[in-house]
Formats: C-alpha cells, structure tokens, sequence
C-alpha cells in the first residue's frame, strides 16, 4: 500500500511539476531558434537594398559588412563595422555546422576577409554584392564562394543566451 501511494504521489508530481521543468530547457531551445528566425525574416527584407561600398543606411544602401551591422543592430546585436573586425566576433565553425543566422566570410586572397553575408539555411546566404549591385541571396555552392569561402561564425549564442558571445581570436 506504501509504495502505491509513493507512486501515485510521484506521478502527480510529475504531472503537475515536470512539465515546468521540461518546458524551461525547451523554451531556452525554442528561444534560440526564435531569435535565429527574427533574424532571417529581418535580413530578407533588405532584398534589393543598393549596394554602396562604405554604406550603412537601409534606405540609401549599404556594403557587406554595413548590411549585416545593420541587421543584427535590429536586434539589439552589436557587431564591428567591418568584415575584416566581424571575424573576430562570436566563435568559429565549420561550414558543416552552420545555422540560420551565422555569418558565412570570404576572401579574394584567401587570408584577409573581404566579404561577409549572413547564412539563411539550406546553402543560401543574404549579402550585399558589389557586382550584383544589391543585396540578393545566393548558394553556398556557386564556384567563386566555394573557392573564396574563409569560414564561418556564431554570433547567436547556442541556445544559452541570445546575446553575442565573448570574441575569439582566430
């Protein structure tokens, strides 16, 4: 009888008290993945934006770096101005691990980043593109940025928080 009633009261226990538990590590999850998505609806909305070498306006245009500045500023993200400063930001991943909303860097010479775009999911990322003129969306695996691409970084955090991580030296 003891130990029915201990499994009764465990069970209502669990009923009425576990799903708090489980919901906290699932919205700490789901939070993540909100934020991500806030970020991927705000970057789209910047299709056809100008291209402006030095920019940073979303009326007037913006450059690479001055586009993902912008984006992430929307949400309240502060990120260095230049892609060459932005790759010191969050930490780094491999190509294979990318998430919506990681920002994905190239290089003309293979050392010195020179353009950065902001990763959407399944191999498109958005970026301001000098010869395209403005902000379009491209595959990951057109040749030149499969032969120019210099890596990648996680500015949003891995579902801890949603605040920048610390930078890292490469």
């Amino acid at each position: 009888m003891a130990r029915q009633c201990s499994l009764i009261l465990f069970f209502t226990f669990v009923l009425f008290f576990g799903p708090k538990y489980f919901a906290a590590a699932d919205a700490a999850a789901s939070h993540a993945e909100t934020v991500r998505t806030k970020l991927v609806k705000m970057a789209r909305r910047f299709l056809g934006l100008p291209y402006i070498w030095g920019g940073m306006s979303e009326r007037r245009g913006a450059d690479c770096s001055g586009l993902v500045k912008i984006i992430f500023g929307k949400l309240r993200i502060q990120l260095p101005r230049t892609s060459r400063e932005q790759i010191a930001s969050g930490e780094s991943i491999s190509a294979d691990s990318l998430k919506a909303g990681d920002l994905v860097f190239f290089s003309s010479d293979g050392t010195t980043p020179n353009h950065v775009g902001v990763y959407l999911g399944e191999n498109r990322f958005l970026h301001a593109e000098k010869r395209a003129g403005r902000v379009i969306v491209t595959d990951l695996n057109q040749p030149w940025y499969v032969k120019h691409f210099l890596g990648a970084r996680r500015v949003l955090g891995g579902g801890k928080s949603e605040s920048p991580t610390e930078s890292m030296e490469r």
